[in-house]
């Protein structure tokens, strides 16, 4: 039974790897004949393109009968060794005939006011990357200005803010760049071939909107297998294939495919692409608004709000919310709040040298225990980690070995607070924070938690 999700879901991701910066586009032949429409010259598909090439020599093109379970490299082969044969020429040079007509033939591109509205759509996605198995140029077209063409020969690279579109199967600027026959197929899959291998790693790096094909070429069914699993680790940015897949009667619903791509059956691309584009600008809004909101916050701990460092210092639920904005915000505040944080513990630490105030160490304990238990040490910036393990050992030096006994000179408030939270730090965080103490020489913590690491880990 296949996993259905809603169309909100596989929408959210888009827009998550739109926001992140990593959304590519693999883009066939179903996009270019939606942009060309069925005008004077409609785009073809590949069948198409060698059926009307054989025509264009009076080569004898096989029957439905004949085409069963002949894949479209074997037909070009076969249609460029007939000609071969019809012209008394070598294969090689009839494939180069071949190939330069299907260049020819492939010489569409779309009316201005069609252009305009794809460069609309396009300006709004703005993808990281396309990647196409179409010879023709109507991409560039729509982009003029913004992109920069690469043939199978190129690499995937082009300056700051142009968007490359990397022809897979050649372009038809170049006709012997393009990728038909059978044998045109095979350098592709030699080992370490850099066109499959830099598919396989950008689709795995990216989330990937797939568009106008149906994944049935077998190298870029095999890149999309490699991507799968030439590293699996969990994710720490935006990850999926998102294919919008044309039939003439789409289901409603949004799946999982058998290969865990996540499938969206369309019967209008231009309509998917403008309630997608519309998705996009509402959700960015809203992101918008989350980032102003989150700058305000910025600026008050930037200026040390004194009504902010009181609530951080008494209040639990204020310093976790923090943490938890922190968490998704990182790159955003975490210079401001290492600052704030620095700040607020320093206050309460000045504080413990008032005559019998043992509760401020409890509280000063209580702020690094928050700190070190909910954030995922994975994700936590170094210099962070470091000030709250040493601002943890400098504590620790006020707290009992055990609540039974108490021991005058000893915090009873912080001494039962780390004995009641200290198995809540998490496996990760402990260990890092006890090899930590172990290379800085913090004697102290090393001996407070050394029980709580087993002997295998020390």
């Amino acid at each position: 039974m296949r996993e259905v999700i809603t169309k909100e879901i596989a929408f959210e991701k888009l827009f998550n790897a739109y926001n992140y910066g990593n959304l590519g586009m693999f883009i066939g032949a179903g996009f270019s004949k939606a942009v060309i429409r069925d005008d004077f010259s409609p785009a073809l598909g590949w069948f198409e393109l060698i059926k009307e090439a054989s025509e264009k020599f009076e080569i004898e093109f096989p029957n439905d009968n004949e085409l069963v379970g002949v894949s479209l490299p074997e037909l070009a082969t076969n249609v460029c060794k007939k000609m071969a044969l019809k012209k008394s020429i070598e294969y090689v040079e009839a494939k180069r005939l071949f190939k330069k007509e299907i260049c020819n033939i492939a010489n569409w591109l779309p009316d201005e006011k069609r252009t305009s509205e794809f460069r609309e759509i396009f300006d709004i996605l703005n993808p990281a990357w396309i990647i196409t198995t179409n010879y023709d140029l109507v991409l560039e077209t729509i982009l003029t200005g913004k992109c920069k063409s690469l043939s199978p020969m190129n690499y995937l690279s082009t300056p700051r803010n142009i968007i490359p579109i990397y022809h897979l199967h050649g372009t038809r600027l170049d006709s012997e760049s393009i990728i038909i026959t059978q044998e045109d197929y095979i350098p592709l899959f030699r080992p370490n071939e850099y066109r499959q291998a830099k598919l396989a790693m950008t689709i795995r790096e990216s989330t990937t909107l797939i568009l106008g094909y149906g994944l049935g070429d077998v190298n870029v069914l095999s890149a999309v297998d490699w991507s799968k699993n030439i590293y699996t680790e969990e994710n720490e940015y935006p990850y999926e294939i998102v294919q919008a897949l044309w039939t003439s009667t789409p289901s409603e619903e949004v799946y999982r495919d058998e290969n865990g791509n996540i499938i969206l059956e369309i019967s209008d691309l231009e309509g998917f692409l403008n309630e997608l584009i519309v998705y996009i600008i509402n959700k960015q809004k809203e992101y918008d608004t989350e980032l102003t909101h989150l700058f305000e916050l910025i600026g008050r701990l930037e200026e040390e709000n004194e009504e902010l460092v009181q609530s951080f210092i008494d209040n639990r639920e204020v310093r976790l919310k923090l943490i938890k904005l922190l968490s998704k915000f990182e790159h955003h505040m975490i210079s401001s709040y290492i600052q704030f944080a620095t700040v607020c513990m320093n206050k309460v630490w000045e504080r413990t040298s008032d005559n019998g105030a043992f509760e401020m160490y409890d509280k000063y304990l209580n702020i690094i225990l928050d700190i070190i238990i909910n954030y995922d040490y994975r994700k936590m910036a170094p210099r962070l980690f470091q000030l709250t393990v040493k601002s943890l050992d400098r504590v620790l030096n006020y707290v009992g070995d055990s609540t039974s006994p108490l021991y005058y000179g000893d915090s009873w408030s912080a001494t039962r607070s780390w004995h009641s939270r200290k198995n809540e730090i998490p496996k990760d965080m402990l260990l890092q924070v006890y090899h930590y103490s172990k290379q800085s020489y913090l004697t102290n913590l090393e001996r407070k938690i050394r029980d709580l690491v087993s002997e295998d880990e020390r």
